[in-house]
């Protein structure tokens, strides 16, 4: 018996090549893509990493300007509660002081945040219900950035109290 082929073989091999050519083309088309999120990601864990040690920041220097700062029965020095602030070194010698409003530190805004906490009758904090507590603040740094036109955010908070009394 004899086997007889039908077709050009020169036809299946430029649809062979046809084919190999859109497989590699998807591939690339992949491999770009992921290598596009990758960047993209990396980014924006550098920036988070960055708004982290600037927040981290603040709560060190607040805690350092607490330290050489008289904390009166109001709270922290002239300080009031609910209100944007922003650290700053300033004079000879270099010292902390605390400036009203948020500061731009190049794609990072920063603020701190100082609020009175409340104690219940076990000495607890609480949200709501206790009593004001004059000798702790709870203090929120959040440093804020747009990356691809998104707002980003990074809040940490601490508590500070007038160990010295």
């Amino acid at each position: 018996m004899q086997l007889i082929l039908l077709g050009n073989k020169k036809g299946v091999s430029i649809i062979e090549i046809l084919v190999a050519i859109v497989v590699i083309v998807v591939a690339l088309t992949g491999l770009l893509g992921l290598a596009s999120f990758s960047l993209r990601a990396s980014g924006l864990i550098e920036q988070t990493t960055q708004a982290n040690s600037l927040a981290q920041e603040s709560l060190e220097a607040l805690r350092n300007f607490r330290d050489g700062t008289y904390w009166d029965t109001d709270g922290l020095g002239p300080l009031s509660a609910g209100i944007d602030y922003h650290l700053q070194k300033t004079g000879s010698p270099l010292e902390w002081q605390i400036i009203q409003g948020s500061e731009v530190v190049g794609i990072f805004t920063r603020k701190i945040v100082l609020n009175n906490v409340l104690r219940d009758a076990s000495d607890n904090i609480v949200q709501s219900g206790g009593v004001n507590d004059p000798k702790t603040k709870k203090i929120t740094a959040t440093v804020s950035w747009q990356e691809r036109g998104k707002n980003h955010q990074v809040e940490l908070v601490a508590y500070l109290t007038a160990w010295k009394q």
